[in-house]
């Protein structure tokens, strides 16, 4: 029992430092950012945030939710 769990911290530690290698080997490495609204592929594809498309949606509605009224 404790040799399987030992296997698999030191599984588990290979795995996180195999997703890091980047950040260590680089000086300023950093990891990608994976918000949609700043993916270029997505920016090509003409998808965005859910945020700057609800307010595209929202543009010229009259029935629209005012935030800064509630």
């Amino acid at each position: 029992m404790l040799k399987a769990i030992i296997i698999s911290v030191v599984l588990l530690g290979i795995a996180v430092l195999g997703m890091c290698v980047r950040i260590i080997i680089k000086k300023n490495g950093t990891f990608h950012s994976q918000d949609v609204g700043q993916s270029k592929a997505m920016h090509d594809r003409g998808i965005g945030c859910t945020r700057s498309q609800d307010r595209q949606a929202q543009r010229g509605n009259p029935l629209r939710l005012k935030v800064d009224e509630l």
